[in-house]
């Protein structure tokens, strides 16, 4: 988790409540099974990193309608600043995506040992 290939949102509170509770039921998960680590599958990667690219140009008009500065890349965004590869459809999408994800119930693409 961090401020890449995930949502960009104004209130950063918000983005750490989100990520804590992702990470304590990831953990949580992994205690159950006694698991010593965990780890994301290369496939599970793959995919994600696909997914990020694929969405992440839906808020490129919006980005370049900015004020040329560090969330845009000095007014070139789309060119590999930090914050091109965002989860495109915002923050609510992201955060909806991710409880799924976890309410499903098995983890999928992640493999605990």
């Amino acid at each position: 988790m961090g401020i890449t290939q995930n949502a960009l949102t104004p209130n950063f509170p918000h983005v750490l409540d989100e990520q804590i509770r992702h990470i304590v039921e990831i953990i949580q998960r992994a205690q159950s099974v006694q698991a010593r680590s965990i780890e994301p599958t290369p496939e599970a990667e793959a995919e994600w990193v696909d997914t990020i690219r694929r969405n992440s140009g839906l808020n490129l008009q919006f980005r370049m309608d900015c004020t040329p500065g560090y969330y845009n890349a000095e007014g070139m965004p789309g060119r590999g600043g930090i914050f091109d590869e965002l989860y495109g459809p915002g923050p609510v999408a992201f955060y909806d995506l991710v409880r799924a994800w976890r309410a499903h119930g098995e983890l999928a693409g992640l493999r605990m040992d």
